[in-house]
């Protein structure tokens, strides 16, 4: 279990305050970039925290460019309306375009309930509908649901194909992840992959289940992974710009 301890430091003006964080679990120093946490280097138990801010000097142009990234992210998301409710969701890795209809109804509660009509690909949304969050919360529910149903029996599937088991798997609103795999070979995939193309989602599939035999990103780790998708580099390169296409109001 990581150990934190945060101190700020500021190296220029170029670069952002970052903290810093001591893991148990670190094997070496890591940074990581996000809108949430800002930038956080993770050092091992016994790394020296001196050596710190030259490390950081060191990772300058990585810094400024993944922050740009983040910025343009961010400005993306901010004109897509995130405050506003959704009209349809388009599932595109199920080829399912759902339209939304909103029904006000008096409630005594926040709860929202969600009816679908399969056969015209429709979700009527009744209750208070004045109440974003609620009617957010209830869409994500819904989305939740459709990701165990779906994702769970295409990762069976691809598994067996691949002849390549895990134990468990789990669905997670992960920020950054689209999946991931434990060293006890349980598998969590995010549920934001339904708005991914169908090829994207099966080669994530077949990544983490190729961590199953190599925990790392190793050249035997791509190795096995281009056995079974030889165009993974492709893929991979498409799931860095990936969130363009995930609703902004999901993430705001």
């Amino acid at each position: 279990m990581a150990s934190g301890s945060g101190s700020k430091s500021l190296i220029n003006s170029d670069l952002p305050a970052y903290t810093v964080r001591v893991s148990d679990r670190a094997k070496s120093v890591r940074l990581s970039l996000s809108v949430e946490a800002g930038l956080e280097v993770v050092i091992p138990v016994d790394y020296d925290r001196q050596k710190v801010p030259e490390l950081v000097q060191t990772k300058r142009d990585w810094i400024i460019r993944n922050q740009l990234k983040l910025d343009q992210r961010e400005a993306f998301f901010q004109s897509q309306a995130p405050h506003e409710l959704p009209d349809s969701i388009n599932l595109r890795s199920l080829g399912e375009e759902w339209q939304i209809e909103y029904r006000n109804s008096p409630t005594k509660s926040r709860a929202i309930a969600i009816q679908e009509n399969k056969s015209e690909l429709k979700l009527v949304v009744n209750g208070n509908i004045a109440d974003v969050e609620a009617c957010k919360f209830f869409l994500k529910q819904w989305l939740m649901q459709k990701a165990e149903k779906h994702l769970f029996s295409w990762l069976r599937k691809v598994s067996v194909r691949a002849k390549l088991p895990y134990r468990t798997t789990a669905v997670r609103s992960q920020k950054t992840l689209w999946g991931s795999c434990s060293g006890n070979r349980n598998i969590s995939l995010n549920y934001k992959l339904l708005f991914l193309e169908t090829n994207v989602v099966e080669y994530v599939l077949i990544h983490e289940l190729c961590h199953t035999v190599h925990m790392n990103h190793s050249d035997k780790f791509w190795k096995l992974v281009s056995k079974f998708e030889p165009n993974y580099k492709t893929l991979d390169k498409s799931l860095s710009q990936a969130w363009q296409i995930i609703p902004a109001w999901l993430d705001f």
